[in-house]
Parts: structure tokens; C-alpha cells; sequence
């Protein structure tokens, strides 16, 4: 029953995910305001990161599962709406040779998980340049911004191939099965997953560290912590630069600015708090073996409506795509005013009084 109301909830959240971007995608096409330049991209490539996100959370269901020193995304096949080969390309197992290698690409949670900071990070530096009147997006602007877009994808590819690592284990398919497919009446078959399991145990019954797990882990926390001092350093900047040069900008400038700066600041908080914190915390208990599935169930939740919120920041503060929203909503609730309609059914006596004026 648990499950079932699970996935109601994740592809309700997804739909709606879906939906949010799809229309902020349509305002930045079509209500962008011109001086927002090519900066306009960048923000579409949000849009369209969150939709594939959203379309793969509706069609895979991914649950989380921690205990102990296991942090797994699991997938179970009866709920997923992809063919099998499609969802093991999905999740983690997806063969490409070359030459005398092998490599298993995982190209979605994990490294989509990786690439969410690194895309916010790109956005924070192109506002610092813009802001800082920086040369090097003075030339070539629209190649700069492309480049800056290829090097997030380029996150993503790194965080696939270090998932390569978080393969099934002995450990991490026992802990599964005694905590996680007996009480839904399931068999190992019945799911694919993917995650590190931080603890091994050797033939002695003594737990070692695994370190196909930590390794990983502690370059994909590099990466993001990278991301986050790019943020906090260039967002910090940028506030301070919008203070300083309020009285030497147009009003019309200044203010497009701020709502560029404030929208793109809660629009990393959306996803810093219902993704990253939760996930740390799994992550950081596993790896001390102490995880409970508590913080597996958290992010479970709390991911889903990140492409739902992350939308949000951008209807309310900027003012262009805001009053484009009014407006659409206002065609509906609009209602003729009494002296107009008056005006129009009677027009012989607006006429008569009229005539009755000119006279006089």
C-alpha cells in the first residue's frame, strides 16, 4: 500500500515538475526581457535539464534505500515504464566497447545529482563577469555561454564513469534483501540498483572499508564542494557589486539585475535543501555504517519536488515573466465593468446626452 501511494506521489511531483518547467521555458522564449542577452540560454538549460528530469523520475520511480553502510537508488521493474535495456541504461549498466575496455556509463541520477550544483555554479559565474564588466565574454559571448554549458556536461560524464564503481556487491545485495525486498514480497531480480555500500565484510566476519565506495565519494565531494565555494564566492561578489553600483546604473538596469541575482540565489537554494543536504546526511551515516532507512525515505521524497519548486523563484521575481502570468490568468478572471456595459447597451441615451450638452 506504502508503494503505491509512493508512486502516486513521485509521478504526481514529476507531472508537475514537468508542467512548471515546460512554462518557464515557454516565458524565456517568448517574455525574456532583451537585455537579458544570452544569459537567456543558460537559464533555458535549466529548463530543460529539470524536464529530463522530471520525465525520467515519472518513468523509473526511483526509491532510495539506506541502512547501515549501504546508500542505494533502487529501481523496482514493475513500476518503471522504460524496456529493460533502457532501464538499465537509466540506472547504471550500460555497455560501450572500446578496443580492450569495458566501461558501464551510469547517466542519470548519479551524475545528474553531480551536474545540479555545477549548473547553478556556471550561472553564478556568468553573472559575476556580467556584473564585473569582465572582457572575456565581450568577444565571442554566445560560444562562451556554449562553453560553459559544455563544461557541466562534462561533470556529468565524470560522475557516470566514477559510478562505475558503486557496482552490486555481496555486502549490498544482502543488506537489500533482508531489509528491503522481504517486506515488499520481492526478489533481487525484481529491481536494478546502484549505490555505494561503504562496509565489507572479509572471511573473518571483519568490516573493512570499501574503497570502490570511498574513493569515488571523496572526488565527487571535491567536485561539489567545488561548486559550492564558485557559488558562495560569486554570489557574494555579485550582491556586494549590486550595492555598490546602484546610484551608477539605470533604475531599469539595477532593478533587472536584482531579480536576475535573487531569482538564480532561491533557485540553488531549492535544490541545496531538498536534494543535497537530505543526501548528505544518508551518505555521511553510511559511511560509518550507522544508517537508518529514515534517511533514505527523506530524500525519497524531498528529490521529487526540487523540478517542481526550482520553477517557482523566476514566476515571482522577475517582473517580466510575472506580469505575463497575471496577464494570462487576468483574460479569465477579467470581468466588464458596469458603467462600460451600461455604455454599450444604451447607446441612444449617451447620444441624447450628449446632444442635450452640445445645445446648451
Amino acid at each position: 500500500m506504502f508503494s503505491n501511494y509512493r508512486e502516486i506521489f513521485q509521478r504526481t511531483c514529476a507531472f508537475l515538475g514537468l508542467f512548471n518547467n515546460s512554462i518557464l521555458a515557454l516565458l524565456i522564449l517568448y517574455k525574456s526581457p532583451k537585455k537579458l542577452g544570452n544569459y537567456k540560454y543558460l537559464m533555458m538549460y535549466i529548463s530543460i535539464f529539470e524536464i529530463i528530469y522530471s520525465l525520467l523520475d515519472f518513468s523509473t520511480v526511483p526509491e532510495i534505500f539506506s541502512k547501515d553502510s549501504a546508500f542505494l537508488i533502487t529501481i523496482e521493474k514493475r513500476l518503471a515504464v522504460l524496456p529493460d535495456i533502457a532501464l538499465q541504461f537509466a540506472l547504471s549498466e550500460f555497455p560501450v566497447k572500446c578496443r580492450l575496455l569495458k566501461f558501464e556509463i551510469s547517466v542519470v541520477f548519479c551524475s545528474l545529482f553531480g551536474m545540479s550544483m555545477a549548473i547553478f555554479a556556471i550561472h553564478f559565474v556568468y553573472r559575476y563577469l556580467v556584473m564585473t564588466g569582465s572582457h572575456f565574454i565581450k568577444t565571442r559571448h554566445l560560444l562562451k555561454v556554449i562553453s560553459l554549458i559544455g563544461f557541466t556536461l562534462c561533470i556529468g560524464v565524470v560522475w557516470s564513469f566514477l559510478c562505475i564503481l558503486f557496482h552490486p556487491i555481496p555486502q549490498a545485495d544482502l543488506i537489500l534483501t533482508q531489509e528491503y525486498l522481504k517486506p515488499r514480497n520481492l526478489q533481487l531480480a525484481e529491481i536494478d540498483y546502484l549505490g555505494p555500500c561503504f562496509q565489507v565484510q572479509d572471511e573473518k566476519g571483519v568490516y573493512h572499508l570499501n574503497w570502490d565506495a570511498a574513493g569515488p565519494i571523496g572526488i565527487m565531494t571535491v567536485l561539489i564542494g567545488l561548486s559550492f565555494i564558485t557559488v558562495f564566492y560569486c554570489g557574494y561578489s555579485i550582491y556586494r557589486n549590486i550595492k555598490s553600483m546602484a546610484a551608477m546604473r539605470s533604475s531599469v538596469d539595477h532593478s533587472l539585475q536584482s531579480q536576475l541575482f535573487y531569482a538564480l540565489v532561491f533557485q540553488t537554494l531549492i535544490p541545496v535543501i531538498l536534494m543535497h543536504i537530505p543526501a548528505s546526511l544518508g551518505f555521511l551515516f553510511s559511511m560509518f555504517g550507522q544508517s537508518i532507512l529514515f534517511f533514505g525515505e527523506l530524500p525519497t521524497f524531498s528529490v521529487f519536488l526540487y523540478p517542481i519548486l526550482d520553477p517557482l523563484p523566476n514566476f515571482f521575481i522577475i517582473r517580466s515573466y510575472r506580469q505575463a502570468i497575471l496577464d494570462f490568468f487576468g483574460c479569465f478572471l477579467r470581468k466588464p465593468s458596469p458603467n462600460s456595459s451600461n455604455n454599450q447597451s444604451n447607446p441612444n441615451q449617451m447620444e441624447l446626452r450628449n446632444h442635450v450638452v452640445a445645445s446648451n
